[in-house]
């Protein structure tokens, strides 16, 4: 019996996963956790053998957890399971170590094939995932017009509260705009993001 622990802030989601999960004989989902904080804790307690792990979370970066959850339990198998279709989110999450990458469009057998994968040692990447590291040869990220302006704005050194100010946006919101952005161009962090945006001449 393969033991999993989902880790999705969308409660419907996650809940229409573990069921189908459970339909199977030999998979049994153990928990959902909402945030990165509530996975590290159940993954310490509960030991499970698979976290899928989204990307998105309430309180950070899925993939900037992937340490955290390997130290709470070293035998946890990792699978990226997400809706970035991002050739940057796909290179962070394998060079973080993740067992696998998964697309939220995917099917149950696709999903099922790869707990299958992880649990017999293999990386597993979703077709989509495999054909964007084919094609990606560092293009550029497609970036709304909203995520533009505040790219643009952070590259000219404005804080989020100033951007909020500037764009008459919520400071959370700035600051959720600024994670996304992030991780579709696969930056760590906001210093990173600037650098990257500037090399690429994407403002």
């Amino acid at each position: 019996m393969t033991r999993i622990l989902i880790a999705d802030d969308h409660q419907l989601v996650a809940e229409g996963i573990a069921r189908l999960l459970d339909s199977s004989h030999d998979l049994h989902v153990e928990a959902i956790a909402g945030s990165i904080n509530e996975a590290v804790e159940l993954s310490a307690r509960l030991q499970p053998d698979v976290v899928l792990l989204d990307v998105g979370l309430p309180d950070g970066d899925g993939i900037d957890a992937i340490p955290r959850l390997q130290k709470a339990c070293p035998r946890l198998r990792i699978i990226i399971f997400t809706m970035y279709a991002e050739a940057a989110v796909v290179h962070r999450a394998l060079a973080a170590r993740a067992n696998g990458f998964l697309l939220k469009t995917a099917s149950a057998a696709e999903l099922t094939q790869a707990i299958s994968s992880v649990m017999e040692g293999e990386t597993y990447l979703c077709n989509e995932s495999q054909g964007l590291l084919d094609n990606c040869r560092e293009a550029p990220p497609m970036l709304t017009q909203r995520e533009r302006d505040i790219l643009r704005l952070l590259v000219a050194g404005l804080s989020h509260k100033e951007i909020a100010d500037r764009l008459c946006l919520g400071f959370e919101t700035v600051h959720s705009y600024t994670k996304y952005i992030r991780q579709k161009m696969g930056c760590a962090n906001t210093a990173s993001l600037v650098r990257k945006a500037i090399s690429q001449h994407l403002v």
